[in-house]
């Protein structure tokens, strides 16, 4: 066959293969760009985002001028942005510092504005978002009904109590202090602690060299990196000194539960100045009229209870204390003074034998 009748027969069949690849061309790029889709690149995989911080969503997308994108806890949205192009490719969220903090949320993002038939994609699996649920102290101290401080506020002494007990032999005030600073350091509170004790020529408010507003040590909530709400003690020493003996009742309002019941066990020392050095009454020895020597230990090297096992002898060097009766009786007993509760409930400060097991009040020096 030659070339003319070659392409004489075969002319109709290459116009019709041109004529199909042409429509079928058509129908692509009509396909193309009548198609929407929307998916999302990021995030990709299950993420923890804290309050606060900013995180990148981004996405791939055909023939959708603009987007939204909600956040979703359950069946309740949230805006995370309305009306934005698409064309961006990526959106930059930065969650509120007040954001509830939560492991069951969601990222849906559609075609803007919503309406049936609209693309929409959804994470298929939970967005958790940590951190501060407050926006302030003040916004704390409100639903909570006490006064809430942040931990960067001016003039505080933060305090704790320890979790550790120890006998009068605390290794005087260096070993006290050294009790105090290794707990603080274990719990991760930053700053120079002391024990709140005192001695026979130092008591323990003379310790405190500036006066300051005193708060728990243990925050509540996170506001932001570094800065948490902590619960008010009081707004002064003095202040201060009054809640370590308040009525069991007003204690327990007055003190978070966890303070109220620690503060129930814990060695004082001489408080302040004006209290005495010797003849404290130890109740509960089994003695009529029994008394120690000093109120602080022997300046906290002691762990011993009672100074004559037997009668003691005239010689002994022992301060006389007079009894309810008015009787002189000697200071037979080491022990310090203490915080005490009553069978009722009722605290107060009282005398225990060193050989007890007490824990110490940490103030932020």
């Amino acid at each position: 066959m030659d070339k003319e009748t070659f392409f004489q027969e075969y002319k109709g069949v290459a116009i019709t293969a041109a004529a199909l690849i042409i429509f079928g061309l058509i129908f692509l790029v009509n396909f193309m760009f009548s198609t929407k889709s929307l998916s999302l690149k990021t995030p990709a995989e299950p993420i923890t985002i804290k309050a606060g911080e900013t995180y990148r969503i981004s996405w791939n997308y055909r023939n959708i001028g603009r987007l939204g994108l909600v956040l979703f806890k359950g069946d309740k949205p949230e805006w995370i942005v309305p009306n934005y192009p698409a064309s961006n490719g990526f959106y930059d969220w930065t969650p509120f510092v007040y954001q509830d903090p939560g492991a069951d949320y969601r990222i849906a993002m559609f075609e803007y504005p919503w309406r049936d038939g609209n693309q929409i994609v959804y994470t298929s699996y939970p967005v958790e978002i940590i951190g501060p649920k407050y926006s302030s102290c003040e916004s704390y101290s409100i639903e909570s009904e006490w006064p809430y401080l942040p931990s960067n506020y001016s003039n505080i002494h933060r305090v704790f109590i320890t979790n550790g007990n120890w006998t009068g032999n605390l290794g005087g005030l260096v070993g006290a202090d050294e009790k105090c600073a290794q707990e603080a350091e274990s719990r991760g509170y930053a700053g120079n602690y002391i024990a709140f004790i005192g001695t026979d020529d130092v008591s323990a408010a003379e310790r405190i060299t500036s006066d300051g507003i005193f708060i728990e040590a243990d925050s509540t909530d996170n506001l932001a990196e570094g800065t948490s709400c902590n619960r008010m003690i009081a707004s002064s020493l003095k202040g201060f000194l009054d809640k370590t003996r308040l009525s069991g009742a007003v204690a327990k309002v007055e003190l978070s539960e966890a303070f109220a019941r620690k503060l129930s066990n814990v060695w004082y020392g001489r408080r302040t100045a004006q209290v005495d050095t010797e003849c404290l009454p130890i109740p509960g020895t089994g003695a009529t009229g029994a008394f120690s020597g000093t109120y602080t230990c022997q300046d906290w090297v002691n762990e011993s209870q009672v100074v004559y096992s037997g009668e003691i002898p005239d010689e002994a060097d022992l301060p006389r204390c007079y009894d309810a009766s008015g009787k002189s009786i000697p200071a037979n007993y080491f022990g310090a003074s203490a915080s005490q509760v009553s069978d009722s409930g009722e605290y107060g400060i009282g005398g225990d034998t060193c050989e007890a097991s007490r824990s110490l009040i940490c103030i932020e020096q």
